[in-house]
């Protein structure tokens, strides 16, 4: 096994799973597309890196010193990736990488083309032929190849991490205005309607949808005064059927997002509520969605509020943040392009 693989098989709480090792988890993911992140290099800067869902064939996309490469995103194609490049001497930091320099490439790395500075948290539209902006003056979509504005939707409160649903029909993304507190919208393409997909009475952030466009992932934050620790919760885009998925008692649970077969979830477990990132305090993450709820240590203030959740299965992948999967080679990544 290499010695970047970083690969840590946790099995917690085990009772209730559907397979009684990690090692059976990782054989059921193992072919399921790939996954792209961040992660910290030894020369403290953050590179882009990729490997199969159960840690194997971990490699770098990127190998800067000057920069550091973060909020990576497949295009729904998975050929090509969006990510942000920021100065190394800049912090990273969970809720302002995607001010920085938009970045697209072929999903290997090769033939990055700069977007500049001025195209915040963007997001793939659903045909991956261009990418929506949260610009001052909207939310503009852009041809990628011309770089043309095609169409201007009301950004009504939000903010950052905008996400294209894959239907095309809704944008969700990280709002102001919903409560006293950042919350997840959910806005209507056609109407410039916005919801709130969460509680509003706390700060929530990190959405990400469903492949079915039905449901938004996020993280159920604290409210400042009575702290606590980021839950992943998921709610229908009307913010009706909210339920939690994963809650631990020792980690805040971020960025997560679902295998293009929505039976698994891939996210990151911070010891830290981010804010700024430390690599050594993040770790990525997969468990089964036919799990939740489950908690993922024996808390018992959080069994009180989860009686009914299961233990779970976990697949520690080591050190990442913001993730991103994509759908399996022979669909749609060819092999050639990795290997």
């Amino acid at each position: 096994m290499s010695k970047f693989l970083a690969l840590f098989v946790g099995l917690c709480c085990a009772a209730g799973a559907a397979e009684p090792s990690a090692d059976a988890l990782a054989r059921e993911v193992a072919g399921l597309g790939w996954i792209a992140f961040s992660a910290a290099t030894e020369a403290g800067d953050w590179d882009l890196f990729v490997m199969r869902p159960d840690g194997s064939g971990r490699r770098a996309l990127t190998d800067t010193r000057a920069y550091s490469e973060t909020g990576v995103r497949f295009s729904p194609d998975g050929r090509r990736l969006l990510y942000y490049r920021q100065p190394a001497k800049e912090p990273v930091d969970n809720n302002t990488y995607g001010t920085f320099e938009l970045v697209v490439a072929d999903a290997d790395g090769r033939h990055p083309v700069s977007f500049g500075t001025g195209s915040p948290w963007a997001s793939w539209s659903p045909d991956g032929r261009a990418v929506a902006v949260l610009k001052q003056e909207g939310i503009q979509v852009l041809d990628v190849t011309t770089r043309r504005v095609l169409r201007t939707f009301p950004r009504k409160g939000l903010v950052q991490q905008l996400i294209w649903s894959p239907d095309g029909m809704r944008f969700t993304g990280t709002a102001n205005g919903l409560g006293p507190y950042w919350n997840i919208g959910c806005l209507r393409c056609d109407a410039g309607e916005i919801r709130a997909v969460s509680e509003t009475e706390r700060y929530n952030c990190t959405p990400d949808w469903t492949p079915d466009s039905r449901h938004v992932l996020y993280a159920r934050g604290i409210v400042p005064s009575e702290g606590g620790r980021a839950e992943l919760w998921q709610a229908a885009h009307d913010g009706s059927e909210r339920r939690m998925l994963y809650a631990e008692a020792g980690r805040h649970i971020y960025g997560a997002c679902a295998s293009p077969d929505g039976r698994y979830l891939l996210f990151t477990r911070s010891e830290e509520d981010l804010g700024r990132v430390d690599h050594k305090r993040t770790t990525l993450t997969i468990v089964r969605l036919s799990d939740a709820p489950m908690l993922g240590d024996d808390d018992g203030t959080l069994r009180q509020r989860f009686p009914n959740a299961k233990g779970c299965l976990r697949l520690d992948l080591g050190p990442g943040w913001e993730p991103h999967w994509t759908a399996a080679a022979g669909g749609v990544v060819e092999p050639f392009m990795y290997e």
